[in-house]
């Protein structure tokens, strides 16, 4: 029987983003129409690109897919672009426990790579799970569910630190 589950972490539109957000319109808006003093116009249309790619990096959403003991994390921005951000074995994870746990903390040899896989707005739980198989090591820190780490469990439970 296969194991399938898909969890999408979500977050919300902070005041920062809609501020960087605003000043990607305000500052298009105003290069279009001072075109004709070619120095504010360049100043502005810079202003206005720094606004675009900054606004992405506020507001970036995660989905996580558990299948039969593959992990795969994606990296959402703005609801539109996707992105593969990290994949592994569930075999390959020598500890899943919440991130401030003592069984974080004593963890000996911590890989110098840690991925913070969750949005800022978070406030739930937040897991590290150190992946040692492979070609690389990494800590990924997320927030499973229960159903995600029943799952992590089920393949590996020697592993998986439930609290």
């Amino acid at each position: 029987m296969d194991n399938f589950y898909e969890q999408l972490i979500t977050t919300y539109k902070t005041s920062a983003y809609k501020i960087v957000n605003a000043g990607f319109y305000v500052f298009g808006f105003l290069a279009l129409i001072t075109l004709g003093a070619l120095p504010i116009a360049i100043v502005c249309a810079i202003l206005a690109g720094a606004a675009f790619f900054g606004k992405k990096k506020l507001y970036v959403e995660y989905e996580y897919v558990f299948t039969n003991g593959e992990i795969d994390v994606d990296k959402i921005v703005e609801m539109k672009k996707r992105s593969r951000a990290v994949a592994f074995n569930i075999k390959n994870v020598e500890v899943i426990a919440l991130e401030d746990s003592d069984s974080i903390k004593s963890y000996s040899n911590k890989p110098s790579k840690v991925l913070n896989l969750y949005p800022k707005t978070n406030d739930k739980k937040v897991y590290s799970a150190m992946v040692t198989g492979g070609n690389e090591r990494l800590q990924v820190n997320f927030v499973p569910d229960e159903e995600f780490l029943n799952l992590c469990y089920k393949y590996n439970p020697r592993a998986v630190k439930k609290y």
